[in-house]
């Protein structure tokens, strides 16, 4: 059975972090092993948020017990490390596996923050730049925000685009990059937000146009990683090339991921709408602005979803090439 080491956020309640990306990837036959990097009553877009951050000693005694038992892995995928020091120590475990596994596919999901906002600190943006100078990450998801921080500068139209990709590949040998929101290009639209992938050794970067659900979503970076993990691999274990296709694998994942939004979005509505003895037959949101206790209903429906993720056309999204 195909194994992965998942590190990131858990969350009692709702649906980020490790709790929107373990349970998908076991619903495709993963065994996945859980490091979790904070474990908090729930997410912090309800603005009220308990629980704590796992301390760098115990970070370090898990890693030690693991290595202790012998646990090998196929794959490993992080997501949100709250700080520089525990960012620090999963590098420097996971480079431990990497020279123990030359096949361990490694899929780095620099969680930061996104719209010019860090819920970071600062010092993560370094940390995260020092792993990239490792070599050793295989593919590579930020957002439009984490890339211009892991790059340098701003990303306003697509040739500031080829050049931040360009980068990726060539200083830090990453084959398969993924940005996966952008808004601020050349090609910008309120309808509209693209995902520009590349692979080191193509020429062109290919571009995916998504349109925009107007709802209220989080966990979607984290769930998407996941299905991107589990959709590469299966083109390298299925041997379909040597060099699987990147735009197959993120096509498929962008229709299991509208999906899984579309969805979410009707059942909020529905069951907030019931609850409120309200009537809304046109499936717009139910109210201008998100507060607490609206959040609750558009949590990802990812048990609701668990047919989807099997998922294996060709897709539904189209790329252009930059």
């Amino acid at each position: 059975m195909k194994s992965v080491l998942s590190i990131q956020s858990h969350v009692s309640h709702g649906y980020v972090g490790g709790r929107a990306a373990i349970f998908p990837l076991q619903c495709q036959g993963w065994e996945v092993d859980s490091i979790n990097t904070v474990n908090f009553s729930n997410h912090t877009g309800y603005g009220s948020v308990r629980g704590s951050s796992i301390n760098e000693a115990d970070l370090v005694d898990i890693f030690k017990g693991l290595n202790n038992i012998q646990v090998s892995y196929d794959a490993i995928i992080t997501g949100y490390i709250p700080n520089a020091s525990l960012i620090a120590v999963t590098n420097e475990n996971i480079k431990s596996l990497k020279l123990n596994n030359d096949n361990l596919l490694y899929l780095l999901d620099p969680v930061m923050g996104d719209q010019g906002f860090l819920y970071v600190d600062e010092s993560c943006v370094d940390e995260y730049k020092k792993i990239l100078e490792d070599r050793l990450v295989d593919i590579i998801t930020p957002n439009q925000f984490e890339l211009e921080l892991l790059v340098g500068f701003k990303v306003k139209n697509e040739s500031d685009l080829n050049l931040a990709i360009n980068h990726l590949h060539s200083k830090f040998n990453i084959k398969y990059v993924v940005i996966s929101s952008l808004t601020d290009i050349n090609k910008s639209s309120e309808d509209l937000i693209y995902c520009a992938i590349s692979t080191m050794g193509e020429e062109k970067i290919q571009i995916f146009s998504i349109p925009v659900i107007n709802s209220y979503f989080t966990g979607v970076g984290d769930l998407f990683s996941a299905l991107l993990l589990d959709k590469l691999y299966n083109s390298f274990r299925c041997h379909e090339s040597k060099s699987p296709s990147l735009s197959k694998a993120v096509s498929q994942v962008l229709t299991i991921m509208s999906k899984t939004l579309s969805l979410t979005h009707k059942l909020g509505i529905e069951s907030y709408c019931k609850d409120k003895n309200l009537t809304n037959s046109n499936g717009d949101m139910p109210v201008s602005k998100v507060n607490d206790d609206v959040m609750k209903y558009f949590e990802l429906k990812i048990i609701q979803s668990k047919d989807f993720f099997a998922y294996d056309g060709i897709g539904e999204f189209k790329p252009e090439y930059l």
